[in-house]
C-alpha cells in the first residue's frame, strides 16, 4: 500500500446538515437549522480534532421548530431563536476556511449522500435568492464508496435504516452521539472516510450537479401519496429542483471543479430551470409548499 492516501485533494470536509421538518410531510420546505464540518487532513493522514465548524442556523419561513423536528434533532426551540440566519452562518463558514487556509481547490467535500448538497444546500440558496457556490456544486458521496466496499466484501445486507447505521456495522465502528445531530454526524464519517483512505481506496469527487438530465426529459405520473414518502417525493423534487445530482465516474479539479457537467459553464448555478417540470405542476391536486415557497413554480 502506498504511503499517501489516495486523494487529490489537501483536506476532506465531512459535512452534514441538519434540517427543518415535519413527520410525514416531505413537502415541507427543508431551512439548515445546523451546519457541521469535521476536517480529515489527507496530507498528515489525521482528523483534525481542532478544527471544526458547527453552527446552528435561524430557520426563517418556519422559525418555529415542529414538536417531531426538535425530537429528532435534539435541538431545542431556544437555540435556534439565538441563532443567526444561513446567510450570516454562511459567511461565518467562509471566514472559517480561509482562517485555517482551507483553500477552494485545494478541499472536498463529503457527504454520506446526495441530500445534503443536491436537496437542502441547493433550496436553501434557492430560498435565499443567491446563486449555489461553486464549492457546494460536486461532493464525495461516502454512500457510494461504502456501497464499493460492501460489493468486495461479498457479504449479506447490514441490518439498519440508514447509512451511518450500515456503515457502522460494516466497518464496525461505533457511533458515538444523537442521531441527526449533525456535528456528530460528521464525527463519526470523518472516522469512516480515514478507514476507507487506510484501505488503499480511491476517494475523490465522485457526484455533482448539472442542469440537464436525459431522465428528466420523461414525464412521470405522481405517486398520489408523494408528501408522505421519501422515495416518491425525491422523484418529485428531482424535477422541480433545477439542478440534478449526478454520479461522476472521472473527476479533473482543474477541469471540472464548479462547473455543471452538461453544459461546463461556471454560470449555471441552478438559479433557472432548463427543464421545467409544466407536466408534473399540473398533476398536482394541491399547489406544493416546497415549489411555492422556493419560487420554482412559474407564475
Amino acid at each position: 500500500m502506498s504511503s499517501d492516501y489516495r486523494c487529490p485533494f489537501d483536506d476532506l470536509l465531512i459535512l452534514d446538515f441538519e434540517a427543518t421538518c415535519e413527520k410525514d410531510n416531505y413537502d415541507y420546505p427543508p431551512e439548515i437549522i445546523q451546519f457541521s464540518v469535521a476536517v480529515l487532513n489527507t496530507r498528515e493522514k489525521i482528523i483534525r480534532e481542532d478544527v471544526s465548524f458547527n453552527k446552528y442556523v435561524r430557520p426563517v419561513i418556519n422559525p418555529q421548530l415542529t414538536d417531531f423536528c426538535a425530537e429528532l434533532t435534539g435541538i431545542n426551540q431556544d437555540t435556534i431563536d439565538k441563532a443567526d440566519t444561513f446567510p450570516e452562518v454562511y459567511d461565518q463558514f467562509t471566514a472559517w476556511l480561509n482562517k485555517h487556509n482551507i483553500q477552494e481547490k485545494r478541499f472536498a467535500f463529503v457527504c454520506d449522500s446526495r441530500q445534503d448538497m443536491w436537496r437542502f444546500a441547493q433550496y436553501q440558496f434557492l430560498l435565499n435568492k443567491q446563486p449555489l457556490p461553486t464549492i457546494f456544486r460536486q461532493w464525495v458521496n461516502l454512500g457510494h464508496l461504502y456501497e464499493q466496499d460492501f460489493r468486495k466484501a461479498q457479504q449479506q445486507d447490514i441490518w439498519g435504516p440508514s447509512f451511518i447505521e450500515k456503515m457502522s456495522g460494516f466497518y464496525n465502528i461505533p457511533f458515538n452521539g444523537h442521531n441527526h445531530n449533525a456535528m456528530d454526524e460528521c464525527a463519526f464519517l470523518a472516522k469512516v472516510t480515514k478507514r476507507v483512505l487506510d484501505d488503499g481506496n480511491l476517494v475523490n469527487i465522485n457526484e455533482s450537479l448539472k442542469c440537464i438530465s436525459g431522465p428528466r426529459n420523461v414525464p412521470f405520473n405522481i405517486d398520489p401519496k408523494w408528501k408522505a414518502s421519501f422515495v416518491s417525493s425525491c422523484k418529485v423534487f428531482e424535477a422541480m429542483l433545477p439542478l440534478v445530482a449526478t454520479r461522476t465516474k472521472r473527476y479533473y479539479i482543474v477541469d471540472n471543479y464548479g462547473k455543471c457537467l452538461y453544459c461546463f459553464n461556471a454560470d449555471c448555478t441552478g438559479t433557472d430551470h432548463k427543464q421545467y417540470p409544466g407536466y408534473l405542476y399540473e398533476q398536482l391536486k394541491e399547489p406544493s409548499v416546497f415549489a411555492i415557497t422556493a419560487g420554482l413554480m412559474k407564475e
